[in-house]
């Protein structure tokens, strides 16, 4: 898995730790064994790893949503399954939800019948783009090499109009980076003002003194409070129902999502990852993070790590 952490009102990378890793001091004396390990330790996954996010997605889908005009207090009828398309019915879990579902509740609950809806109303091309314009599939800036990422669009050699509901809700084609879904969390925590990243602060000569200091750089999102306010409550009521998160000693704002894998488990269903972005102070938020666990098992199991790194933030 992979964690990485930002300052959201610089773009700083605060960290980005993979796993599993190695030891530098025997790198050159362990190559061979660090090749041949089938847990590919040597896979930088913050920034060349490729996951499906899930529903951690969806506040993407939101602010395409109310860019395009909708209203944050307009429902969808949640009944459990999707019924627009006669040979396509795919199911919402309706946790500690059904009937009329707002957009801050859909958040809240992660309610997949909104988002099918809302993404088939959409079309997948606009929620895919304002999605790329708030760092998804799109150059974070960072240094060293990293993965494009992919998310799905109408020209996709296999798109059906299925297809665009699976998208809505993170799956279908789409494939991301820790670092993007990073990038992706501070643009969010700061109302659609997306930061650059990067890892080098400054170049220092052997005199100390500095001739290179990084410019912070942002990438402005259409819509401020009136697109992302009602984004960051749903999040922050999302972290508020978490009883782990609910332990980070400051209110965090978070979004969970456990997309499945095409891995069958032996008795029957798929594996599924555990992903999860957040920010925090959730009023005034400072650092944002992402974490990835392979075959996590959903969501909510990276919900500790988020907790712990908040409150070791905050509680210098």
């Amino acid at each position: 898995g992979a964690v990485v952490v930002l300052d959201v009102k610089d773009g700083s990378v605060m960290a980005a730790s993979n796993y599993p890793s190695y030891d530098l001091n025997t790198y050159r004396r362990d190559y061979a064994d660090l090749c041949a390990d089938s847990r590919a330790p040597l896979l930088d996954r913050c920034c060349q790893g490729l996951y499906a996010p899930g529903s951690a997605f969806k506040p993407a889908v939101a602010a395409a949503a109310l860019q395009q005009g909708f209203s944050p207090y307009d429902t969808v009828n949640c009944t459990g399954r999707y019924l627009y398309y006669s040979g396509y019915q795919p199911r919402c879990l309706q946790d500690r939800h059904s009937g009329a579902v707002d957009l801050r509740t859909a958040l809240q609950y992660s309610c997949n019948i909104f988002f099918y809806d809302v993404g088939r109303r959409l079309g997948v091309d606009v929620f895919s783009q304002t999605a790329q314009q708030l760092g998804l599939a799109a150059d974070t800036g960072v240094e060293t090499p990293a993965a494009a990422g992919r998310l799905t669009w109408s020209s996709d050699e296999n798109y059906q109009a299925g297809l665009t509901l699976m998208a809505a809700i993170g799956q279908g084609n789409t494939a991301l980076t820790p670092v993007q879904l990073a990038a992706y969390a501070a643009a969010l925590a700061n109302g659609g003002r997306r930061p650059l990243l990067h890892f080098a602060d400054r170049a220092v000569a052997a005199d100390g003194t500095t001739v290179w200091q990084y410019t912070p750089q942002f990438i402005e999102v259409a819509g401020g409070e009136s697109v992302f306010a009602p984004i960051r409550d749903g999040m922050v009521r999302m972290a508020q129902g978490s009883s782990v998160l609910r332990q980070v000693v400051v209110p965090c704002a978070a979004k969970t999502g456990s997309p499945q894998l095409a891995v069958q488990k032996p008795g029957g269903g798929y594996y599924v990852n555990s992903v999860l972005i957040g920010y925090a102070p959730a009023d005034a938020p400072e650092i944002a993070l992402a974490v990835v666990l392979e075959y996590g098992g959903g969501g909510f199991h990276a919900a500790p790590i988020l907790r712990d790194v908040f409150n070791l933030y905050f509680s210098r």
